[in-house]
């Protein structure tokens, strides 16, 4: 006699997620990555929209990782600015104003300078890889 007992189905994963693909907010998580580094060059406006995709983004990891990872470049490039600011002044304030202050001064400022280079190419090597990945899909 067959048992009236008949096991369910085995479960099936959920379809892998694939790198780029429909992110929630209704354009491509690729893009709208991209549009994450690159609007890092407008210091408050990457923050707040990177911030943004972070907050609302729920079914691509990708872009809430490109998000997250854009908000702590934001960060890092402003906890320099801070750093070397106050540098310039404490070089500038605690050697009296003379020359020699404003000399080193200027040369925190020249370091300044590079490590802005520095960010900011590495930022557009951000970029260019995600739309590199947008090219290759």
């Amino acid at each position: 006699m067959s048992s009236p007992y008949t096991p369910p189905p085995p479960p099936t994963a959920p379809p892998p997620e694939t790198p780029g693909g429909k992110a929630s907010i209704g354009m491509d998580a690729n893009i709208a990555s991209m549009i994450c580094y690159l609007t890092m060059i407008c210091c408050g406006l990457g923050i707040i929209l990177s911030l943004v995709f972070f907050l609302i983004e729920k079914t691509s990891r990708l872009l809430k990782f490109h998000a997250m990872q854009a908000l702590l470049y934001g960060g890092v490039w402003i906890v320099l600015g801070i750093v070397f600011r106050i540098l310039r002044t404490l070089m500038y304030v605690g050697l009296g104003g003379e020359e020699a202050g404003l000399l080193l001064s200027f040369a925190v400022l020249g370091v300044q300078i590079v490590v802005a280079l520095v960010l900011l190419a590495f930022l557009i090597i951000a970029a260019i890889n995600i739309a590199w990945n947008i090219v290759n899909k």
